[in-house]
């Protein structure tokens, strides 16, 4: 139903008979299509390690019950805002990067084996020791060069120094939320979670204006 219907967000209660809200979640990451729509959880748990759970795997929100309407409905404002800014930042870099003509893919080589890579498709970049390892499609090369010369070549417009050992692709971006310590958790279109440390938070904040 949600691939067919694209809706605005998804809420979902946990206890459900056959497959659980959390299953639910689970399977709706697995499709780039659905991985996309804000979801929130209903549950009467409301145990600290419960709502961890259900926030850690990427969810938007976790509302316990019993809850008052406005409650929800506020939730519901906050998420649908937060993704609007979101694609509205997303399509501001898209749009400068056509009026700038700039150009757009980059060169890797790993081994014997080279690639042409669009940096639309080039969702995230960590660092192991003095080498990176780059992620898209279904690759991962790992190239000798280190975490700073990437961020240096790729477009800073586009491309975010998270935390001291990974770059992400803002496009890729599927949810944000607050973490620990005033930091971010950051989910990926693909399900990769990246946090954000409360420095990097604050800089990341005013980047996309959130």
């Amino acid at each position: 139903m949600a691939r067919r219907e694209n809706p605005d967000i998804i809420i979902s209660d946990i206890m459900m008979p056959e497959v659980d809200g959390y299953a639910v979640f689970e399977a709706m990451q697995s499709d780039p299509k659905t991985a996309v729509i804000p979801f929130i959880f209903l549950t009467a748990k409301t145990d600290i390690r419960d709502i961890r759970e259900g926030l850690g795997l990427g969810a938007d929100d976790y509302i316990t019950k019993p809850f008052q309407p406005r409650q929800l409905l506020e939730s519901i404002r906050v998420r649908l805002e937060k993704y609007e800014r979101i694609s509205n930042a997303a399509t501001t870099i898209e749009k400068e990067d056509a009026e700038a003509g700039e150009y757009d893919q980059i060169f890797i080589k790993d081994g014997e084996s080279c690639w042409f890579v669009e940096y639309d498709k080039l969702r995230l970049i960590e660092s192991e020791d003095n080498y990176v390892r780059l992620f898209f499609d279904n690759e991962k090369p790992l190239i000798s060069r280190t975490l700073n010369f990437m961020e240096g070549r790729l477009p800073a417009k586009m491309f975010f120094r998270a935390n001291r050992k990974q770059l992400i692709n803002l496009k890729w971006i599927r949810n944000i939320q607050p973490w620990f310590n005033a930091g971010l958790l950051v989910t990926l279109k693909d399900g990769t979670r990246v946090q954000m440390s409360r420095r990097a938070a604050q800089s990341f904040k005013a980047k996309l204006g959130i």
